[in-house]
C-alpha cells in the first residue's frame, strides 16, 4: 500500500465534504490490494477535491492502478461516507494533507455513523445587515414549510447564495461559533415561523433537523 506523510488514526478522519473515485457510470471505484499479506478490496477517500485527482492521476504508482484515470465524487454529510465505507470493500485508504491511514471498512462505516448525528461547530449564516437569517420557503407534500438554513464554511453558503441567485439573498455572513449561540439562532428562527433548519443544503443529499431539536441540543 502507498505511503503519504505521517499515519492518521480513525480520530483524524477528515470531516465532510469528502471525495471517493466512481467510475464514469457512477459506481464506487474499489482496487485489489496486498493488505497484510492477504488479497483485500480497497476503496480511497480523500479530504479535497484536488487530492482526489492527484491520486487517481498516479494511482498507478501507488500501487492501486484499478484508481487510475477516475473521477472525484463530492460526499457531502457522515451519511455518504458510511455508505461508501458499506459498499463492498473490505478497507478504505483516507488521504489527507497531513497524511494517510488504512482502515477497515467497518470501523469508518461505524465512526461515519456516529458523527453523522453531531453538529459541527461553527456554523455560518447568510443575514441582513441587523443580523437578522431570512428564512427559505420549501415546498412539500404537506405545503410550504420554512426553513433556517445553516452552513459549515462560508465557502458553502456563498455557492449556496450563487445557487438560489433568485432569492436575492444578502452577502452578509454571520457565525454560530456554540452550542448557546446555536440555541439562540434556533428560538430567533422559531419565532419568524421556521419548523426546521438544515445544514448545507443540497438536494436529495440533506436532512431536515426540527428547530426544536437544536433548541434542546446539548454537544
Amino acid at each position: 500500500m502507498p505511503e503519504f506523510g505521517r499515519e492518521l488514526t480513525l480520530e483524524d478522519l477528515p470531516r465532510p465534504p469528502l471525495f471517493g473515485l466512481v467510475h464514469p457510470d457512477g459506481r464506487y471505484a474499489r482496487a485489489e490490494a496486498e493488505v497484510g499479506g492477504e488479497r483485500a478490496t480497497v476503496a480511497a477517500l480523500f479530504a479535497d477535491r484536488e487530492l482526489a485527482g492527484e491520486f487517481s492521476f498516479g494511482a498507478a504508482e501507488h500501487g492501486l492502478p484499478d484508481l487510475a484515470g477516475l473521477d472525484p465524487r463530492e460526499l457531502s454529510g457522515w451519511r455518504a461516507v458510511e455508505e461508501y465505507a458499506l459498499a463492498g470493500v473490505d478497507y478504505v485508504l483516507v488521504v489527507s494533507a497531513e497524511g494517510a491511514g488504512l482502515f477497515h471498512a467497518g470501523d469508518v462505516a461505524r465512526i461515519a455513523a456516529e458523527k453523522a448525528g453531531e453538529i459541527p461547530l461553527p456554523l455560518y449564516v447568510i443575514s441582513e445587515p441587523g443580523g437578522e437569517a431570512p428564512l427559505v420557503s420549501v415546498e412539500t407534500g404537506e405545503g410550504t414549510t420554512l426553513v433556517a438554513i445553516l452552513f459549515s464554511a462560508p465557502e458553502r453558503a456563498k455557492a449556496f447564495r450563487e445557487r438560489a441567485a433568485h432569492l436575492d439573498l444578502p452577502d452578509r455572513l454571520g457565525e454560530i461559533d456554540d452550542a448557546d449561540g446555536l440555541r439562540r439562532h434556533a428560538r430567533v428562527a422559531r419565532r419568524a415561523g421556521a419548523s426546521h433548519a438544515v445544514i448545507d443544503p443540497e438536494s436529495g443529499t440533506t436532512e431536515a433537523i426540527p428547530v426544536e431539536d437544536l433548541i434542546s441540543w446539548h454537544p
